[in-house]
């Protein structure tokens, strides 16, 4: 099957349109990190509960026909060691010379279900991962990670990955054409936020490519009359140890704790002045407050823009050349 016929399909747009009122993929996943952290209390850093949302992310994995590895790394912390790793999986078919990479943080914050910061970004990932590991004959190869210890100040998963590629010199890090980071995408009061690589002032530079990966995101959005509202270049997630590397990044991000604009509730309905989020970093961070409509359509717009960067990354070209 061609990628524009996948694509086609998993948009509804083709013979087999989505019943009305059919839950997303994505939010089976869902519930099934939330039952993990009924079960194990939340699902941080060095938990029986993020051992357990590992092993349920491997299981898909192995069902979508991936070999998945863990990546072990430790961290200082409040004086101690932790121990803990991420999960990399990637497709079979594409050139390893042109990888384009996608990422979710797998970890929540102690004492919450935490949902939407992040199994919503873990669980589109492996709808698009699914959704790739059908298609034998793309161009580009694409690499999936769940990075581990991300809420913590520095991201440790995400850092560890890239300043071991880094490390190695083996040209790896090289060969990631984009890193596109998903870090809650169905916030109960959301934006369909798109980070900002049209930044004029951002903290950290904005990498080549990261314009036209944006482009590629907001087309879409546009392709459907779906507002859209430019985000922090400089949200504090895992894209930075990539654009601190000079990779070309890009995300979508639907809002924590900061409060909807007048505008922005005109653009997205819900309610201005409330936060997108107000249960960020909570333990109301469950499955009853998540949009699902949101999430449906941040998913949508990963596999979209996953799909067509594997087929065709001529768009980033131009910039990429040295």
């Amino acid at each position: 099957m061609k990628l524009s016929n996948l694509l086609r399909r998993w948009r509804g747009m083709a013979d087999d349109p989505k019943p009305l009122g059919e839950m997303p993929a994505a939010y089976e996943h869902l519930e099934r990190f939330q039952a993990l952290a009924d079960q194990h209390g939340d699902r941080a850093t060095g938990t029986s509960g993020y051992e357990a949302a590992a092993q349920y992310v491997e299981e898909q994995l192995a069902g979508a026909g991936y070999q998945s590895i863990r990546q072990y790394f430790t961290f200082k912390h409040r004086g101690g060691t932790v121990e803990t790793f991420n999960i990399i999986a990637e497709t079979e078919a594409g050139s390893a010379d042109s990888v384009i990479m996608l990422g979710a943080h797998l970890d929540g914050v102690p004492g919450a279900p935490a949902i939407n910061d992040n199994a919503s970004g873990a669980a589109a990932l492996l709808v698009a991962a699914t959704v790739l590991g059908r298609e034998g004959r793309i161009n580009n190869k694409v690499r999936f990670a769940w990075w581990g210890a991300e809420e913590f100040s520095k991201s440790y998963g995400s850092r560890h990955y890239v300043r071991d590629l880094a490390k190695n010199n083996s040209g790896e890090l090289a060969n990631i054409s984009a890193y596109l980071n998903f870090d809650m995408i169905a916030s109960p009061n959301p934006v369909i936020g798109v980070y900002d690589a049209r930044d004029p002032e951002p903290i950290h530079a904005v990498t080549g490519g990261s314009e036209e990966i944006m482009g590629v995101f907001t087309d879409y959005f546009d392709s459907l009359g779906q507002p859209w509202i430019a985000t922090d270049w400089d949200y504090d997630s895992d894209q930075i140890a990539f654009v601190k590397k000079g990779v070309a990044a890009g995300g979508l991000y639907s809002g924590d704790s900061d409060k909807k604009t007048t505008r922005e509730a005109q653009l997205f309905g819900g309610r201005a002045k409330r936060p997108c989020d107000p249960n960020y970093h909570q333990p109301g961070d469950d499955i009853r407050n998540v949009d699902v409509e949101a999430l449906r359509l941040m998913t949508d717009a990963i596999v979209h823009v996953a799909s067509r960067l594997a087929e065709d990354n001529s768009v980033l070209q131009v910039t990429l050349q040295p």
